[in-house]
C-alpha cells in the first residue's frame, strides 16, 4: 500500500522512537530524513515532567538530531489553555518541568483564589497537596489534567502514572477533569495551531492505539500505527475504527 506524503507529522516518542531505553530502528533515520528535506513534524508527548530541552538530550541518547522548535509537551498544551480560559491564578500538582513551564501563572495556594488546579505527574506528592487542591476544585476551580496515562514504565517494572491522581480528586470532589494530553482534542489542535495546514495535510504517528491513534481519530486527521511498541497488529485488527495506515516500522516513511 502506497502511503500518502504530509506536510505535517505529529510523532508519538516512547513505542515509536524508542522503547524505554532501547533504540528502535529506523527512527534517526526517519527523523534525519524530515529535517533533510524540510518537512514540518513535532514530537508530542505526554510527559508533563520534562521541558523541550530536556526531551531533545533524551533523544541525542539515541542518535536522533531534532531541536526544541520540534518537541509539544503536555505541558506546553496546559499553557496554552490556561491562556485560552484567561485563568491568572493557579495551583500545580507537578514536578520542574511542568511548574517552569507556567512560570508566567501567579501560583497560589488559596482556595478562594485558585482559578485552576493542573494536575500532573508528582512523585513527591502529598496529602497536603491534595487537600489543598481538593478544597479549591469544590469552591469552583477548573479540574485540568495535564495527561490521563495510568502507568509509567521504568527499568524496574510499571508505576503509576497522573492519571491515579487526576481521578482521586476527580472521585474526591465529584468533577469531571478537563484532560489536555492524548488522547484529548486539546493537545492535537494545540499542535495543529501551530502551523496553517489543513487537516488533510496532516498525520499522527503512534504505537499506541488508546493514546496516539485515538487522538489522530479524535481530531479528524490521518494516523499511522507502528508496530513497534504498545498495541500490536493482533490487538489492533480487533479495533472498530482502524487506522489509515498500519507500517512494520517507520522505514515505510522514508523514500
Amino acid at each position: 500500500m502506497k502511503i500518502k506524503k504530509y506536510k505535517l507529522y505529529l510523532i508519538d516518542l516512547d513505542g515509536t522512537i524508542y522503547n524505554g531505553s532501547k533504540k528502535i530502528k529506523y527512527a534517526k533515520e526517519f527523523v534525519a530524513y524530515l529535517n533533510k528535506n524540510n518537512i514540518d513534524y513535532l514530537f508530542l508527548t505526554n510527559n508533563s515532567t520534562k521541558e523541550p530541552k530536556d526531551v531533545v538530550k533524551k533523544l541525542e541518547k539515541f542518535d536522533v538530531e531534532t531541536t526544541e522548535e520540534h518537541i509539544f509537551t503536555s505541558s506546553e498544551a496546559t499553557k496554552k489553555y490556561l491562556r485560552q480560559k484567561g485563568y491568572k491564578m493557579i495551583y500545580i500538582i507537578g514536578e520542574k518541568g511542568l511548574v517552569d513551564t507556567l512560570c508566567d501563572f501567579e501560583q497560589v495556594s488559596s482556595k478562594n483564589k485558585i482559578e485552576a488546579v493542573v494536575v500532573g505527574l508528582d512523585r513527591k506528592l502529598t496529602y497536603e497537596k491534595l487537600s489543598i487542591a481538593c478544597q479549591a476544585i469544590l469552591n469552583g476551580a477548573e479540574l485540568i489534567g495535564t495527561n490521563p496515562d495510568t502507568l509509567l514504565p521504568t527499568a524496574d517494572g510499571f508505576i503509576p502514572s497522573n492519571g491515579g491522581q487526576v481521578k482521586f480528586l476527580e472521585y474526591a470532589t465529584g468533577t469531571v477533569a478537563t484532560i489536555i494530553g492524548k488522547p484529548s482534542k486539546i493537545i492535537m489542535d494545540s499542535a495543529m495551531s501551530l502551523f496553517n495546514y489543513k487537516k488533510s495535510d496532516i498525520t499522527m504517528i503512534g504505537d499506541n492505539y488508546s493514546t496516539d491513534i485515538m487522538s489522530g481519530i479524535n481530531s479528524g486527521v490521518d494516523t499511522i500505527h507502528v508496530q513497534t511498541g504498545v498495541t500490536s497488529l493482533k490487538e489492533l485488527k480487533e479495533k472498530e475504527i482502524q487506522p489509515t495506515y498500519t507500517i512494520k516500522n517507520l522505514s515505510k516513511l522514508i523514500d
